[in-house]
């Protein structure tokens, strides 16, 4: 069953994403479309934990107040989007659960994490789709990880322009290092291991 055959017209809020039941699938509401997200392959979700757990533990030992989840929902205005792992700033965090939010705001988002799916139809989406998006919410990080042919992290940072620039690539073997949001070093082998 897909959300078209439950939802035929469109476009959709929140409350109608909400509302379809749970039939074990990933959807974002994308510009009022209800749009199915595919569920990670197994390589796929190990690579998320690794680096939702290495993240974690690196804004730990920097002290610094963040919350770290994967896959988390976040509002981007023109979206509800489920990035694979997400860094949120840890005041906003604890006060969107305080309120109940649906969601986390695109505003309060330091990293967005998503890794592709090769052949998906979520590949075009997080190279192409989620660049423009993402810089639009003003979200100042954008990392997108590839698992094949071997692993590697590009790192996007939002420019005074509004747009992502390439910061740096990080093939296996060459280890990614910022110090912004908090300083985190992880070596895109690890997350195949």
């Amino acid at each position: 069953m897909t959300a078209a055959a439950d939802w035929p017209y469109g476009p959709y809020t929140i409350e109608d994403l909400d509302a379809l039941p749970d039939e074990g699938v990933r959807r974002e509401l994308v510009n009022g479309w209800i749009v199915m997200a595919p569920w990670p392959s197994t390589v796929h979700d190990h690579a998320a934990k690794v680096l939702e757990r290495a993240l974690d533990r690196a804004a730990t030992d920097a002290g610094a107040d963040i919350y770290v989840k994967g896959p988390l929902d976040i509002n981007t205005g023109p979206a509800f989007r489920v990035p694979d792992v997400a860094v949120v700033d840890g005041p906003a965090a604890r006060a969107a659960r305080s309120r109940g939010a649906r969601a986390y705001d695109a505003v309060d988002t330091l990293v967005i994490v998503e890794i592709v799916s090769p052949g998906s139809g979520s590949e075009r989406t997080d190279r192409v789709d989620k660049v423009f998006e993402y810089a639009q919410a003003g979200i100042p990080q954008y990392w997108l990880v590839d698992l094949q042919p071997s692993p590697a992290i590009t790192v996007r940072a939002l420019g005074d322009d509004g747009r992502y620039h390439v910061t740096g690539s990080f093939p296996e073997g060459t280890p990614l290092k910022i110090d912004d949001p908090f300083p985190f070093t992880l070596d895109p082998a690890a997350l195949v291991e």
